[in-house]
């Protein structure tokens, strides 16, 4: 979440608008696009089973109801006249992207331990036989449909065009899956990936801050660039490989799962994309000059 792969734009320059914060406007191009966007994903959801269609709505408005609380008692949050508004309630949402990434990450280690399936398509194309993955992809799916309706929402203060492509297909894909519960063995280190986000998200918040001369800040980074490069380049990398070595085990399938494929890679390549960014960045941070973001 919060565009894990890029910089998360830093709070803009980084720098505090004490004295001169104004409340954010309201536009109604982007509350029409979240409410159209929360409005699919309920029309979406219902074609789950009742049990995954459950965990999945809760989970959505769980973070409603989250990012509600710290939005009415600020916690967990500078105090009013440090930052900007849109940073403010930027800082909220991450705080409950590391909920995400630290409950997705964990989960990967537990689908990491079914392997070895029984029979080995069980991991594939499932007989039907819940386990973690599909506990987890529910999980992910209302995370990532409540993280594009405060992206659609915000979009006049902060839009970022590939983190929205990015919500937008990895919800598509966590939906057919689910649906017809295929994949157990990719959703495992497509899951991982999301240990990058927890330092991203704690050098976002220590830019915003003005703390980017710390070494909290560069430490922040130097985690964030090589967990990333872990998970979303050389990890996603192997499990696209593997995925292709099992194709015997999946190519029975409908021909809906090969367009999930597609999105595999087409995620991938986002990756690569926000990989040679990462690294640029991390190099001008060691090097004690500007970020990307800056």
């Amino acid at each position: 979440g919060n565009n894990d792969g890029g910089d998360g734009g830093d709070g803009g320059d980084g720098k505090a608008t004490v004295g001169t914060i104004a409340p954010l406007k309201l536009h109604l191009l982007p509350i029409h696009a979240s409410i159209t966007a929360a409005a699919l994903s309920v029309y979406v959801t219902s074609f789950q089973t009742p049990q995954t269609a459950f965990l999945i709505n809760c989970t959505s408005l769980c973070y409603v109801a989250g990012y509600s609380f710290l939005k009415l008692t600020g916690l967990l949050q500078p105090r009013i006249g440090t930052l900007r508004m849109i940073d403010r309630a930027e800082w909220r949402c991450r705080l409950l992207s590391n909920i995400n990434a630290a409950a997705l990450t964990g989960g990967a280690v537990l689908c990491f331990m079914e392997w070895p399936y029984d029979p080995p398509q069980e991991g594939w194309i499932s007989a039907g036989i819940s386990s973690w993955p599909v506990t987890f992809a529910s999980l992910l799916a209302g995370y990532l449909q409540w993280d594009l309706c405060w992206m659609l929402w915000h979009a006049n203060h902060t839009f970022d065009a590939a983190a929205v492509v990015h919500h937008i297909l990895f919800i598509a894909i966590s939906h057919y899956v689910l649906y017809g519960w295929y994949f157990k063995v990719p959703f495992a280190w497509l899951s991982a990936a999301e240990l990058s986000t927890l330092p991203l998200n704690a050098r976002w918040f220590l830019a915003v801050a003005n703390k980017k001369a710390s070494r909290a800040y560069l430490a922040a980074s130097a985690a964030f660039a090589a967990f990333f490069i872990l998970t979303r380049v050389i990890g996603y990398g192997l499990g696209i490989a593997h995925l292709w070595a099992n194709h015997a085990l999946w190519r029975e399938a409908e021909y809906g799962l090969y367009f999930v494929v597609g999105g595999v890679h087409a995620g991938f390549a986002l990756n690569l994309m926000w990989a040679k960014k990462v690294v640029a960045n991390v190099a001008k941070a060691i090097g004690g000059g500007k970020s990307h973001a800056d």
